[in-house]
């Protein structure tokens, strides 16, 4: 078995909590090199007793020195276009948290970069491989509620710092290149087009509506794709409780991926004018078998040896 020789740079909250422990449980991955100018950072991994076999301050410094088959880019947005245009160019595939950059100039260059080396990129869009959203999405493939109409996504909390994040920089726009729409919708309006297909077009509206902070704190949108379905989404830092998740509306019922509750659910029925209601429900799938993170990284180290197309 091929053993791959893994890097990651960023050392934070997914890092830790999603991309290091999926190469800990893959059989064909090597804790090769990390790299974090923050201390704290890499203090906790060895607290976690993940050895790395070289730590670096500095990721240009570990690409310079390590020849590595893959490398995790888990660093604040700014940084994510120069740093896996560089782990391409340095020959590695990379699995690169979202959003995939702060602007499409980047994004495009990311792309270019892709195209030029031959290697592969994938974007960490983990709500793809949440159990509930693979039945809804089955259901809806094989037209269980017909043509969908509508989409609403809906994906908030209270922030993610303190108690996710290891450092404040979600909250400097300089780092961030922005808040809940950036941390929060980019996954809405990703899982919106898997679900439905291309946006073909996006309004929205961002606020900073409770919290003191330099960024969005909220944000709210809509969408069109094509003539015959719309969507809205709602993402926000400012969420105590709440409706959690996707609702997608068709022409002969309406799917729930159900966060809160952990079910995704098809309903049939009618609402009729006067108020009443006659609904039937089924549940698609009853509680998650693994995390997102989980499968996401257990996806992406799968593809590891099949063929580039």
């Amino acid at each position: 078995m091929k053993k791959y020789k893994v890097g990651v740079i960023g050392a934070g909250a997914i890092a830790q909590a999603c991309h290091i422990p999926g190469y800990v449980s893959a059989k064909n991955c090597e804790l090769t090199a990390v790299a974090d100018p923050e201390k704290k950072c890499l203090a906790m991994l060895k607290e976690k007793g993940w050895n790395f076999a070289a730590v670096y301050r500095d990721y240009k410094e570990m690409l310079s020195k390590e020849k590595l088959d893959l490398v995790s880019i888990c660093t604040p947005n700014k940084f994510h276009a120069e740093m896996a245009i560089a782990c391409l160019n340095a020959g590695a595939d990379v699995l690169l948290e979202k959003p995939i950059a702060v602007n499409m100039k980047e994004a495009e260059a990311i792309r270019t970069a892709v195209k030029a080396t031959g290697r592969r990129l994938m974007v960490g869009f983990s709500h793809r491989f949440n159990d509930l959203n693979n039945a809804a999405k089955a259901a809806l493939t094989a037209g269980r509620i017909g043509n969908p109409y509508m989409i609403r996504i809906r994906f908030a909390h209270m922030g993610p710092f303190p108690g996710w994040a290891k450092t404040d920089w979600f909250y400097n726009p300089k780092m961030s290149g922005g808040g809940a729409l950036m941390d929060m919708a980019v996954h809405a309006f990703d899982i919106a087009q898997w679900f439905i297909g291309p946006v073909t077009a996006v309004s929205g509206k961002t606020a900073t509506l409770r919290k003191d902070i330099k960024v969005d704190d909220n944000v709210v949108a809509l969408m069109e794709f094509g003539d015959k379905c719309m969507g809205y989404v709602e993402c926000g830092w400012t969420s105590p409780s709440g409706f959690c998740g996707i609702e997608i509306m068709g022409d002969n019922g309406v799917i729930y991926s159900d966060y809160i509750k952990n079910q995704a659910i098809m309903a049939h029925g009618q609402i009729a004018p006067s108020g009443k209601t006659e609904i039937q429900e089924v549940i698609l799938k009853d509680k998650t078998d693994k995390s997102p993170w989980t499968k996401e990284m257990e996806y992406f180290i799968a593809h590891l040896g099949s063929s580039r197309k």
